[in-house]
Parts: C-alpha cells; sequence; structure tokens
C-alpha cells in the first residue's frame, strides 16, 4: 500500500532533520573534546551548541511521554 506524497514528504523532512541534527550534535561534542585546541569563540560555540541538544533532548523525550 503507498503512502501518499504528502505523508512521505512529511517524513523525509523528519529524516533531513534528524540528520541535520545528529551531525550538528556530532561536531560540537568534537569541539568541546579537545580542550588544547580550542580558542574562546569555538568554546563559546561549542557550550551554546551542547546547552542547546541537552536541552532540545529533554523537550523531545518529554513530547513523546505525552
Amino acid at each position: 500500500m503507498n503512502k501518499p506524497l504528502s505523508k512521505q514528504l512529511g517524513e523525509l523532512f523528519a529524516q533531513l532533520q534528524d540528520l541535520i541534527d545528529t551531525v550538528s550534535h556530532t561536531v560540537f561534542k568534537r569541539l568541546n573534546e579537545d580542550d588544547k585546541k580550542r580558542n574562546k569563540l569555538l568554546s563559546f560555540f561549542s557550550t551554546i551548541g551542547n546547552s542547546y541538544y541537552k536541552r532540545y533532548s529533554e523537550i523531545k523525550k518529554n513530547s513523546k511521554s505525552t
């Protein structure tokens, strides 16, 4: 049974968003791992990214349970 095009596109966009989130989170984590090579600007953005993804994960977890 084929899904409607609108449903397929919606699912595709969700997959793309998840991919972007995963890649971004990985980059922020790697920036944070190497303390010797980071400068203050990278550290600032890495902290922002980590805070964002921590809170974002909490929101996603809470929305699934309701």
